[in-house]
């Protein structure tokens, strides 16, 4: 028998405005476990209309591929509210590839087939045939009014063109959009071509900003913007700030920012610079501390440095070593909304045990409770 006393009120008999007013001051993970309670909480904390202070706060999600087996493949979440990674449950491959991609909220592949699922779903929807098939391409996710549905759209930029499982190395532009609602691909203008040398995501870092998609050269430090409404790019231009070696372009808030790693005078420095997307005349915002630097690597050789990839979102921006297997370093930087005041800490260990991977996807995003599929 249960020992609650009918008389005294309990959560099944509050209002459903007040039970989503508790929800909402629950932490994220607290919030998932609610949501797999029963089918009226998990309606309440998935409704559109449904708000959580948790949910505005990026995420940094870690996805390893096995050396040999999808099977040990693990994907990592780190909630920055809470201080703590989570393990997620195992995300199947789709399509036997390691093409996979994270943005924004989403899981992807590219080749063979184009697939989506969202991070916390695990419920992978195919697409019509990309017109470019490529593998290593950027991607990002976007939301507009025209699309209908849920609206949100994805660009797919440059990559290895992919055919009949041979690299085309003469065609690495192709720029695509896909509808969801639609499933149908925009064939849309190529990415400039002096991006043409390296247009991979492993030399590109991408950044979704007051409607435009940033394409920036990691080492060459060439910048060009794509308007998602007019379909144009801008002029590519240079974007290098004094010493840099390589870095990493940033949506953060109501700025862009550009993290990176500097030769400077003074030593090996970690830097952050405020970016005017207007005229792109930049201004030094905050430096990494020495001691987070040299807790990211074994010694202070450019080798080493080079390991380092950034990732951010909203007022968080992440930096990781990506070589580490086992351990892969982390720390994040918190930018101030009030005064643009930059905050560092470390980010704790992966939870243990963890395998060895061939590669490593990174990416920062808010976590979505509401993400599905479009009505056929």
């Amino acid at each position: 028998m249960s020992d609650h006393n009918p008389k005294e009120p309990n959560i099944n008999s509050l209002s459903l405005d007040l039970t989503q007013l508790i929800f909402s001051s629950l932490p994220l993970p607290s919030l998932l476990r609610a949501s797999a309670v029963c089918k009226l909480w998990n309606s309440l904390i998935s409704s559109p209309s449904f708000t959580s202070p948790c949910l505005s706060y990026p995420w940094f999600f870690l996805f390893g591929l096995h050396n040999t087996s999808s099977r040990n493949n693990q994907s990592f979440a780190f909630d920055p509210l809470s201080n703590a990674w989570f393990l997620l449950p195992r995300l199947d491959d789709p399509s036997s590839s390691s093409a996979f991609i994270g943005s924004n909220g989403f899981f992807f592949t590219t080749t063979p087939n184009f697939s989506y699922t969202p991070v916390l779903k695990s419920a992978w929807r195919f697409t019509s045939p990309l017109k470019f098939s490529r593998l290593n391409p950027l991607l990002g996710v976007f939301y507009d009014g025209s699309s209908g549905g849920f609206g949100f759209k994805f660009i797919v930029v440059g990559g290895v063109r992919f055919i009949g499982g041979l690299v085309d190395i003469e065609d690495r532009l192709a720029v695509e959009i896909y509808d969801p609602n639609r499933d149908s691909w925009e064939l849309c203008p190529a990415l400039p071509a002096d991006f043409r040398s390296g247009n991979s995501s492993q030399s590109l870092s991408s950044a979704l900003f007051k409607g435009k998609f940033y394409v920036f050269g990691i080492y060459s430090c060439f910048v060009s913007s794509f308007d998602l409404r007019n379909r144009v790019w801008s002029e590519v231009q240079t974007l290098r700030p004094p010493g840099v070696i390589f870095s990493f372009l940033i949506p953060c808030n109501d700025m862009l920012v550009l993290a990176g790693m500097c030769n400077a005078p003074r030593g090996p420095s970690f830097n952050l610079w405020k970016i005017d997307e207007t005229t792109l005349e930049f201004s030094e915002i905050s430096i990494m501390p020495q001691s987070l630097l040299h807790s990211l690597v074994e010694s202070e050789e450019d080798e080493n440095f080079a390991s380092l990839k950034c990732v951010g979102m909203g007022n968080l921006i992440y930096v990781f070593n990506e070589e580490y297997h086992q351990k892969y370093p982390s720390c994040l930087c918190e930018i101030s909304a009030e005064n643009g005041k930059c905050s560092w800490r470390r980010v704790p260990q992966l939870p243990l045990p963890v395998n060895k991977f061939h590669k490593v996807i990174s990416f920062c995003s808010t976590v979505s409770l509401t993400h599905s599929f479009p009505q056929q």
